[in-house]
């Protein structure tokens, strides 16, 4: 996977027990204790630049509920709710899903260090709606102990569904590993802590005909990120709606099309605070396509002793096997930092990307029922 890294370098120096759980109808969403106010600590770590950038806005009116303390969940059947938890997991996942299908995951807190937060196998048709997750065993800066405490990891899990996820200092937020057809929408995240090969918001690995719609990433100086979302092996992917912001990897992309078989679209998104670059078909398929992107303020020197930007702090990187494989459509950029734009020239088949100042997207604010 990070062959086409070394390559870049020296082409442009010019991704539990089991407990009570709550079925359909057994009245959980009313039962008393936990603590409806707990707070995620999403603001740790946030620096860089999120300031300036406003959260969507949520609804004035909506559900409320009261979590439940929990232990770990092992869910037990098909079609399982699992719902309105604060689950603390030391050592093994907060919530645990294996060969079960269309079990349902939503309202809860997870609370993990040791494990991952959700983990998902062979468990197709999966919901996990308006979660949060976070990974509290994660150093106050710097990489995580481990590349296996992603937030959500889902491994042979075919449709799911994630609808509303908050999630903050995993080793990578969403890690889909032969997922196909997963749809991934308001996807909320902070911090990441990788380390390599984990660090994004979102990886899809062998995951074909996926979506991510409506998602914002904001890492700052306490992150340990790699590309932040990252297409590797899989085709068919959407990637749209979505704000990346912040990325002090020297060898990380905003968006990447890799594994030489990476394919698909990537539509309205912004990126900012990139050192490596922003969008990037660099060991992607032929015929990907990037429209209306914008990258901006980009950064070239080594950030938090991490070394300097392996691309020269290019934004917007083709294939550079053949000729016209990429297209560039309707793409804006300002604020370069030393005006390395796109490279090669000969690997876009539309290069349109103007000079001009913009106002970010709005970061995701997922709306949580307990707060």
């Amino acid at each position: 996977m990070r062959r086409r890294s070394f390559l870049l370098a020296i082409a442009l120096t010019a991704c539990g027990s089991e407990a009570s759980l709550a079925e359909p109808g057994d009245g959980a969403a009313d039962s008393g204790g936990g603590d409806a106010g707990v707070e995620v600590g999403v603001e740790v770590g946030v620096e860089a630049g999120s300031d300036a950038i406003p959260d969507v806005a949520s609804a004035d009116t909506r559900p409320t509920c009261k979590l439940v303390d929990s232990p770990p969940v092992v869910a037990k059947s098909d079609g399982q709710v699992i719902e309105n938890l604060r689950i603390v997991a030391k050592g093994t996942p907060g919530i645990q899903v294996a060969g079960k299908k269309n079990v349902v995951i939503r309202n809860v807190l997870v609370l993990h260090e040791g494990a991952p937060g959700i983990s998902l196998s062979n468990a197709d048709g999966a919901r996990i709606e308006n979660v949060a997750v976070e990974h509290t065993g994660a150093p106050a800066s710097g990489k995580a102990d481990s590349a296996d405490r992603n937030d959500i990891d889902a491994y042979a899990t075919a449709k799911l569904v994630v609808s509303g996820a908050r999630l903050t200092r995993g080793s990578s937020g969403i890690y889909l590993n032969a997922c196909p057809s997963a749809k991934l929408t308001q996807i909320e995240g902070y911090d990441f802590r990788g380390p390599f090969p984990r660090g994004q918001l979102v990886q899809f690995n062998a995951s074909n005909d996926g979506v991510l719609d409506g998602f914002s990433v904001v890492n700052g100086h306490t992150s340990w990120t790699e590309d932040n979302v990252n297409v590797y092996k899989s085709t068919n992917v959407v990637i749209r709606n979505g704000l990346v912001d912040g990325n002090n990897s020297p060898s990380g992309v905003g968006v990447i099309f890799d594994g030489d078989t990476g394919a698909g679209l990537v539509e309205d998104v912004d990126a900012v605070h990139m050192g490596n670059g922003c969008f990037s078909n660099y060991a992607g398929a032929d015929g990907n396509t990037f429209r209306r992107v914008r990258c901006r303020d980009n950064i070239c020197t080594s950030q938090d002793g991490r070394g300097a930007p392996s691309s020269n702090a290019l934004m917007v990187a083709g294939k550079p096997t053949g000729t016209a494989n990429t297209s560039l459509e309707q793409a804006k950029y300002f604020a370069s930092c030393n005006g390395n734009l796109t490279w090669p020239a000969a690997s876009f088949a539309k290069l349109e990307l103007a000079k001009e100042d913009f106002v970010l997207r709005a970061k995701i604010k997922v709306p949580l029922c307990w707060e």
